[in-house]
């Protein structure tokens, strides 16, 4: 290692001092190295100056001020998914747009944490968004931060059916899950578990929601690290016996892909709706001495038999037709129909 060093020492001090174009110092050549390396690993690992980790660390709390959406990077692109029912997806922005600028800087290149940092900021103060629908000419939104109290999961009690839907696994959403299984009736109805347009967050989060839907010691999912292939298993007592239906998208991603990978082999989780997003690689924050860090990618997540998902997806057990995956499953009408076509197209 020290021999490494030493080179790279001196590689950085020849092209500071014979370069044409000088770097503007020492420091940033170092960041500039380091993030260079971590893109280079795959598209989900980076690199965050000590100002950008701050930056993401201060705008990550569960109550911020924001526009009510995620990003998610796929390849050199930046992807919106807005919060059902919240600000970005009032004012027109849908799954699956795509980022341009904010505030009319690009964002081509820059950190999925640095991007959201932007866009987060001061209560009531505007931020622009450059955006573009698939192959639609860009358009511009401007939208007003707003507090955000992060509330990631809700229940909706139906005459067919129980309703949740996940938004995001959180530090919370276990918490909130578990006290909203302990309330809801057991009424012999089926529960619907709805993670469209959930990106994922916390994969300790994740595993320990599907804890409560199937039995200690069944494995969830596996993960593929350096050291081999281990089992996730569960270890809290389960929480309820209902009949799972799980409705997917192309939004539902990394962790929540896990989740359902979970419920569907442990649980015997029916899934309905299209493909899901295919990110399944986890990923951990390694902070380094002078407060900045490293996100690397530490492990594969693979389902319970073993099958990877990444740029793949999980194919859902029942393809829904489009004008029935995107109706809103907290409504009677809509859960008789999904009820129906499930029963029609059931093997």
């Amino acid at each position: 290692m020290p021999e490494e060093v030493s080179v790279l020492a001196s590689a950085m001090e020849a092209i500071r001092t014979h370069g044409l174009n000088a770097p503007q110092s020492t420091r940033k050549m170092v960041d500039d190295i380091l993030r260079a390396y971590a893109h280079s690993v795959d598209d989900y690992s980076d690199y965050l100056t000590a100002t950008e980790y701050a930056a993401y660390l201060q705008s990550t709390s569960s109550d911020y001020f924001g526009v009510q959406m995620d990003l998610q990077k796929r390849r050199d692109t930046l992807l919106l998914f807005p919060f059902r029912g919240g600000l970005a997806e009032k004012s027109g922005i849908a799954a699956g747009d795509e980022l341009i600028a904010v505030d009319g800087v690009p964002v081509y290149g820059k950190s999925v944490y640095v991007v959201g940092a932007l866009i987060r900021g001061t209560e009531g103060e505007t931020v622009q968004l450059t955006l573009r629908t698939g192959r639609a000419l860009a358009r511009t939104v401007t939208l007003r931060r707003q507090r955000t109290r992060y509330q990631s999961v809700s229940w909706t009690a139906l005459n067919q059916a129980n309703s949740i839907q996940i938004t995001r696994f959180t530090k919370d959403t276990e918490t909130q899950l578990r006290t909203l299984l302990a309330q809801m009736p057991d009424n012999g109805t089926p529960l619907l578990i709805d993670v469209r347009g959930n990106q994922g967050g916390s994969l300790i989060s994740a595993r320990q929601c599907a804890d409560l839907f199937v039995e200690p010691g069944t494995v969830l999912f596996r993960l593929r690290d350096r050291e081999g292939t281990r089992a996730i298993l569960a270890e809290q007592p389960k929480q309820t016996a209902a009949r799972l239906i799980l409705i997917q998208d192309g939004g539902t991603a990394s962790a929540a892909e896990a989740f359902m990978a979970a419920l569907r082999s442990g649980a015997g989780a029916l899934t309905v709706g299209s493909t899901s997003y295919g990110k399944g690689l986890a990923q951990r924050f390694l902070p380094l001495s002078d407060g900045s860090a490293l996100l690397l990618t530490y492990a594969e997540m693979l389902t319970a038999d073993n099958r990877a998902f990444h740029e793949r997806g999980l194919v859902p057990d029942i393809d829904l037709p489009r004008e029935l995956a995107v109706r809103d499953f907290t409504q009677e009408r809509a859960v008789s129909a999904l009820l129906d076509f499930i029963t029609t197209n059931q093997d």
